[in-house]
């Protein structure tokens, strides 16, 4: 059984900057404390866009978070660093289209909210208990939750290529075992469709420091973990579960 927890926030400012990688562009973000019952909020160009699923405007690669017409892109790494970290409450003020994508991965932002140091708030956190299984699903996809006791997550990824044919990875869902088995887990994708995600005007700011190219005779770079694509879907999975309590 899962024990009751208090509300967290950090305890000081935290501020990142880098690029974007679909875009290209500058991208800079600071992540501020926040009150009680707040959730995890963005702020860009004036306007608030809390991080609920209903605020999801595209999953073309990413996650993009939308308000009106003002939107942010690629949010996932950063909900994921919020929630593997259990930090509930946090005003995020974004300058420019996306948040910066740093090295690919969700350490970056646990590393400097770690830093910054984590303090509780008077009220308990909130608890979402399922009652019932709850699935979605597309051809090519599927997600299913189950009623349990505790909360683990897990993700099974098949491809037809000669590098991963399938992997399989399970998450029980503390700060320790997010912070070992998914924090360092890089985006990914694969050579053959790296000139395609040009043409849509995607990946304009990714290069082999924040994204792992997956060759069809190897790996751009060495691999953090001998199942690192994996990870990193189920640390994508965690940020979906992040949506704001307010």
């Amino acid at each position: 059984m899962e024990v009751s927890r208090p509300q967290q926030t950090l305890a000081a400012p935290v501020r990142f900057e880098g690029v974007g990688i679909h875009l290209g562009q500058p991208a800079r973000i600071e992540v501020l404390p926040a009150p009680v019952d707040s959730g995890r909020l963005f702020v860009s160009q004036g306007q608030e866009i809390p991080a609920l699923h209903e605020r999801v405007s595209s999953v073309e690669r990413c996650t993009v978070l939308s308000a009106g017409e003002v939107s942010v892109s690629t949010v996932e790494h950063l909900l994921a660093a919020c929630a593997g970290l259990q930090l509930d409450n946090l005003r995020i003020l974004v300058d420019g289209p996306e948040v910066p994508i740093l090295d690919g991965s969700a350490m970056p932002f646990v590393k400097a909210f770690l830093a910054a140091g984590v303090v509780c708030q008077e009220r308990p956190a909130r608890r979402h208990v399922l009652t019932r299984p709850l699935f979605v699903h597309d051809k090519n996809a599927l997600v299913l939750a189950l009623p349990a006791t505790e909360t683990q997550l897990e993700y099974s990824l098949h491809y037809q290529h000669p590098m991963i044919t399938y992997q399989q990875v399970t998450h029980t869902s503390t700060p320790e075992s997010f912070l070992s088995g998914l924090a360092p887990a890089r985006t990914y994708a694969f050579m053959e469709e790296v000139e395609g995600l040009l043409e849509r005007g995607l990946a304009r700011g990714g290069d082999l420091s924040n994204a792992l190219v997956i060759r069809s005779d190897g790996y751009t770079s060495a691999l953090r973990f001998p199942d690192e694509p994996v990870r990193h879907k189920c640390l994508d999975l965690v940020a979906l579960g992040s949506g704001s309590g307010s």
